[in-house]
């Protein structure tokens, strides 16, 4: 199993890379798909709760996340579903990129040592 440092740096790599490609496909299309209000509720939704059910269920989860082919098929997977999304309903790819924002702002609040501000709600400290 890999260590942390390596998990969070390959994690923030593979979730700024895929956040990239989202926001270059959405900006270069005539759609808006980060506009929409759905697209920030769904995404921002999405993460939090993907977020919490990891922190909830840790000793599962993070070992397969700590896999390199599923944290890399997880990213494909987002990149190739926004793309996907484009043609037939544009706020999805918006919904996506909020995601990976989001997800980034906790991550970067772990790295910084702040911790995941998720873990203040019930349930989901390791301390529970």
């Amino acid at each position: 199993m890999t260590d942390t440092s390596t998990t969070l740096r390959r994690d923030g790599l593979l979730a700024a890379g895929t956040l990239a490609v989202c926001l270059a496909v959405g900006t270069l299309t005539d759609s808006d798909p980060f506009l929409d209000w759905r697209a920030a509720l769904l995404g921002v939704g999405g993460a939090l709760a993907v977020e919490a059910v990891f922190l909830r269920y840790p000793e599962r989860l993070l070992a397969l996340w700590a896999r390199p082919a599923v944290a890399l098929a997880g990213a494909g997977a987002v990149a190739g579903l926004g793309l996907i999304a484009l043609s037939v309903t544009p706020w999805v790819l918006g919904a996506l990129t909020w995601g990976l924002g989001t997800y980034a702002i906790l991550l970067v609040c772990v790295v910084l040592g702040a911790g995941n501000p998720l873990t203040a709600l019930p349930g989901l400290s390791r301390r529970d």
